[in-house]
C-alpha cells in the first residue's frame, strides 16, 4: 500500500511523510478470510497489524473456556500492539477476523524500531491506547457498578452509535462482552422488545426509544 493510501486512515493521518514513506516500504498487506485467528492469546507475538478494511473482533478466554469479548476492530484500527509492547511479547488477546478482511502488517522488529526512531509513530499510538483504556475502564466500571439489564441498555445505546457490524452481534457475543449469559440477554431483549424500546430484525437491533435506554443504562439497583 502506498503512503498517500495510508493517509486516508485515522490513525496514519497524523503522520509525518517520511513516517508513511516509512512504513509504506517495510510494512506489507495481507489478504485473510472471514473465521481466520490472526493472533492466537498465549503465543509470541510476531507482529502488529492495522485493519485496511473488514472488521475484527478481540476476545481472551478463562481456564473454563469463557469467553470475554473485549472489542470489535474496524478499518484504521491497530492491533496487537499491547502485546508487542508488554516485556514477555506474548500475546494478551486473540483476534479473529469477522468478515474477508485485509490487514497491514509491520513486523516486531520493525514495531521496535518505528518506537525508537519515528516520534509521531508514538505519539499516534499513545492517542490510540489512550481511547482503547477509556473504553476498558468504562467497562470495567460497568461490569461492577450496574445490572446486567443497564449493562444491555448502555450495550445498545453505544451500538446504536456505530454503523451496524456485518452480520450484527449474536446473543452470545453481547453476553460475552457485557459479562452474562445468552439466556440472560435473550431474556431482556424480548423484555425491551415488549416495552417498546427496540425493534429486532434477525440479528439487527433498531432503538425505538433512546431515552428510556439511557434511563435504563443510569438504573444502578441491583
Amino acid at each position: 500500500m502506498d503512503s498517500q493510501s495510508l493517509k486516508d486512515f485515522e490513525f496514519f493521518s497524523s503522520l509525518k511523510p517520511v513516517t508513511l514513506n516509512a512504513l509504506a516500504g517495510r510494512a506489507f498487506q495481507r489478504e485473510i478470510h472471514a473465521g481466520y485467528y490472526l493472533v492466537i492469546e498465549g503465543l509470541a507475538a510476531e507482529a502488529c497489524y492495522f485493519v485496511l478494511s473488514g472488521q475484527l473482533r478481540v476476545s481472551r478466554m478463562n481456564r473454563d473456556g469463557r469467553i470475554q469479548i473485549l472489542a470489535r476492530l474496524d478499518a484504521g484500527e491497530p492491533v496487537n500492539v499491547i502485546s508487542l509492547l508488554k516485556e514477555d511479547k506474548i500475546n494478551h488477546a486473540s483476534v479473529e477476523s469477522l468478515t474477508d478482511s485485509a490487514v497491514l502488517v509491520l513486523l516486531a522488529n520493525d514495531f521496535d524500531d518505528f518506537l525508537s526512531h519515528y516520534p509521531d509513530f508514538s505519539t499516534a499510538l499513545l492517542r490510540n491506547l489512550a481511547k482503547r483504556m477509556a473504553k476498558t475502564t468504562s467497562l470495567a466500571a460497568n461490569l461492577s457498578l450496574y445490572n446486567v439489564r443497564s449493562r444491555l441498555a448502555q450495550f445498545l445505546v453505544d451500538l446504536a452509535e456505530r454503523p451496524q457490524s456485518a452480520g450484527g452481534w449474536t446473543q452470545d457475543e453481547i453476553a460475552a462482552h457485557i459479562g452474562t449469559v445468552r439466556d440472560v440477554v435473550g431474556r431482556l431483549l424480548r423484555e425491551f422488545e415488549a416495552q417498546g424500546l427496540i425493534e429486532r430484525d434477525r440479528q439487527k437491533i433498531i432503538l425505538l426509544d433512546h431515552d428510556a435506554l439511557i434511563s435504563e443504562a443510569k438504573n444502578d439497583d441491583a
